[in-house]
This record gives C-alpha cells, structure tokens and sequence, in this order.
C-alpha cells in the first residue's frame, strides 16, 4: 500500500505487465461509451440543423400558469348603485334593504343599511314597494336621495338563499351569541343561531342574520359589516370563472332591471372587483332618523356624498 504524503503525487504500480480484472473492466467501459459518443453526434449533425430542431420545438408544448398581470387587466371609470332587497314569498314584507355602489374609480364598495319603516316624502318605504315594487322604489329613491339608482333586485328568502349558495360560503367574525326566533305565527318565520368567534356562513345564515340586523335587532352597523363581508368574499375570481352561469341563476333568482346587455356593459368591471376583491376599500355610511321616522339633513347630506355618481 503506498501512502500519498504530498498531495498531486501519482502511484504507479511497478509492475507494469499485470493489470487487475477491475482495470480491464473499466478501460472497456469507457471504450464503448466514447464510441457510443462519438457515433451520436455523426448521426445528430446529418440528420439536424441545429439542436432546437431535434428537440422538435413545434411539437413542444408548454405549460404556464395563467397569472393576471397588473397591465392586462381592462381599465374601468365610474360607479353604478344597486337596490338590494328581500321580501316573504308572497312580497308582504320586506326582511332587508340596501343601497349599495360599486366604485369604480376608487376599486371600493360602499352600503347603506336601509329600513322599510323609514320615511320618504311621509311614505314608508314599504308603502312606497307596496305601491309599484322594485321600480316605484327605484325611481323615488333616486329622486329623494337625489343619486341615480341604476338598477334593483329584489329577492325572496328561498331565492336569495340559492344564489348565495351557488356563490359559495365565507367566515365572519361574530362578536356575539345570536339566539333568535322570530314569531312563529308568521308565514315567513325564522330561527337563528351563531356561536361567537369565527362562522361559516352559507346562504341560509346570510338571509337570517340581513334580516336579523335589519328587521328584528336594528343595529345597520352590523347589516352593513356583514353584507360587506358577503361582497369581498363571494365577488372572487372562482366565481368570475363561472360568472356566465352564475349571472342566469341570478336572473332567474330575482325581479331585476339588469338585463344581458347591461352584465355584457359591465363585465370589465366584474373582472376588476373579483380579481382585485383582497385590494377593495369599503365603506358603510350609517342613516339616522328622527322621532317620526323621517331621515335627517345630515343623513340625507352623507347619502348623496357617498352615492353621487
């Protein structure tokens, strides 16, 4: 055995005629593997121009990941207002009602809790849907509040409670227990129950706690927190995916003015507020009235501020 004092020395076997089995293994190895070599690359130089040609570069697919980029996305301008509200099945009663915008110069969202028993001109605004449904509503509104409403869609619990469904669920903090039943000789009564803390919430327990925070408790703050939670979490890019589909239930689902058309104006729109729904500002300016039921100056000033077009 030689031991290497210095490193680069060489050991070289004296006797130079002998060479073990394991030498003459390897020397063949490598004899075949150079001349395996040397016979590719004859073949690939005639039969290839280049090396792109022989991987077949038209043949070749590639597979990328569809990411949104900041510049593909369509610029957008402007707000439009909805009316959203649900009524019983029979359209007796209205369980909830909001102004809602989507701003679209400001990527923001912005909803006012109303209250049927609210006063417009001396009319409640129950009369007032009463009287010509969603488009009497629509038209006073606008004319009262002085900001156009550009469209309304009234939905009955059942119908409500599909769509949301369809849309998928979603979390909500709740900062309390909520343990209600309402009355039971109604046709249209409800139970509700949320647990504090973190809650899934499907369409059902949407309806109930709208209805809840508009109808029963009357705290708009919580309305607004919660319908504002449904927009940001259910306004996705999954749902855009499908929004074809999901605008026909929608349509199905509910009394509306939004027609194909106005979905096929304001699909860029749609696009932005799903994919850029984790970017959306909110805001939920809150309405008072007074002893008579009547809105007050201040509320009518915040209304029109926040809604104007």
């Amino acid at each position: 055995m030689k031991i290497f004092k210095h490193r680069g020395e060489i050991y070289i076997s004296k006797n130079d005629n002998k060479r073990t089995r394991e030498e003459r293994i390897l020397f063949s190895l490598l004899a075949l593997i150079l001349i395996f070599t040397i016979v590719f690359f004859v073949i690939l130089s005639n039969k290839y121009s280049s090396v792109k040609e022989f991987f077949g570069s038209d043949d070749v697919t590639t597979v990328v990941v569809e990411q949104v980029i900041e510049d593909e996305l369509p610029e957008i301008s402007g707000r439009k207002n909805f009316l959203i509200f649900q009524t019983n099945k029979d359209q007796s009663d209205i369980h909830y009602i909001f102004l809602i915008q989507a701003d679209r110069d400001n990527l923001a969202y912005k909803i006012c809790s109303l209250s049927s028993d609210m006063k417009i001109d001396g009319e409640t605004i129950y009369d007032i849907f009463m009287m010509g449904g969603g488009p009497a509503l629509q038209t006073k509104l606008t004319a009262y509040f002085g900001v156009n409403i550009d469209y309304y869609a009234m939905f009955t619990g059942d119908n409500f409670i599909e769509l949301v469904n369809k849309l998928g669920s979603f979390n909500y903090e709740s900062d309390e227990v909520i343990k209600y039943d309402s009355d039971l000789n109604k046709n249209d009564s409800y139970s509700i129950r949320i647990k504090k803390g973190t809650q899934k919430i499907t369409g059902t327990e949407l309806s109930e706690l709208l209805r809840y925070y508009s109808e029963d408790n009357k705290n708009p703050t919580k309305a607004n927190q919660i319908m504002l939670y449904a927009l940001v979490n259910l306004i996705n890019v999954e749902n855009f995916e499908d929004s074809q589909a999901l605008f026909r239930l929608f349509i199905n689902s509910s009394t509306t003015n939004i027609t194909v058309r106005n979905f096929q104006d304001n699909f860029d729109a749609l696009k932005i507020f799903c994919y850029k729904n984790s970017q959306i500002t909110v805001y939920a300016p809150e309405i008072t009235v007074d002893s008579t039921k009547n809105i007050t100056p201040e509320s009518m000033k915040t209304i029109k501020s926040y809604f104007s077009e």
